[in-house]
């Protein structure tokens, strides 16, 4: 009889313990949300960079953006507005790098790209840059990298891919026109991948203009050699 209700017993706990939902186990504490920034704030650096942006494309409007800054007539222009005839082409800030240092000031670091008028890319940036309200205050670089383009056309001189070279170069400012957003390109490389045939790897960037953020899209350029020399391969779908 203690043999039958042991075995009930331990059936029971069996089922029991069977209908019980797992534990679960949370090691540490939760990551606390990030900060959301304020829209003004957010609507001020925008604001700034649009007019950035609209005076590197013309120059004449130097002076609207001198106008939003404290001390803004001695700016040097290049730092604005980038070397003569670049564009600020898109510029980038988290709501995390908004960071309050009180009586209504703000400090951000903002990423920024530059392109030539062709579209192609020439120059990224990291500046440091201090508000009061709606006022620019202060504005440094914090640090820049040259995009060229010389390896990349040794490589196609090496490989005797020139022409292939020019014609991803060339269907790229072809792109860049045809883009209702800002648009700018890379090319990063040049390698065969088999016989007369050669892979150009690019970066594809649009933004909104006068709007923080930005895509870039990988996209690699396939060439293939034929009697009219290098074409672009169709890409499938």
């Amino acid at each position: 009889m203690r043999t039958l209700k042991r075995t009930a017993l331990a059936l029971f706990l069996l089922c029991f313990l069977a209908a019980e939902p797992p534990t679960e186990i949370r090691l540490g504490k939760a990551a606390p949300q990030a900060p959301k920034a304020d829209p003004a704030q957010v609507k001020a650096v925008e604001r700034f960079f649009a007019a950035r942006q609209s005076a590197s494309m013309d120059r004449t409007r130097l002076r609207i953006v001198r106008g939003m800054m404290t001390g803004g007539a001695n700016q040097d222009p290049s730092v604005l507005l980038g070397d003569a005839g670049h564009i600020l082409t898109a510029f980038d800030f988290t709501d995390g790098a908004i960071e309050r240092i009180g009586n209504g000031r703000f400090a951000v670091t903002v990423y920024v790209l530059f392109a030539d008028r062709q579209g192609r890319v020439v120059e990224s940036r990291d500046e440091a840059l201090a508000f009061a309200g709606q006022t620019c205050v202060s504005l440094h670089i914090l640090n820049t990298m040259r995009w060229g383009s010389e390896e990349v056309e040794k490589s196609a001189r090496r490989l005797h891919v020139d022409q292939a070279l020019d014609g991803a170069d060339e269907f790229l400012r072809e792109w860049a026109t045809k883009q209702i957003r800002m648009a700018a390109f890379s090319i990063e490389d040049v390698y065969p991948t088999g016989v007369n045939r050669v892979m150009i790897p690019t970066l594809q960037f649009s933004a909104t203009p006068g709007k923080r953020g930005y895509d870039v899209v990988d996209a690699p350029i396939m060439m293939r050699r034929g009697p009219k020399g290098y074409m672009i391969e169709p890409r499938a779908n």
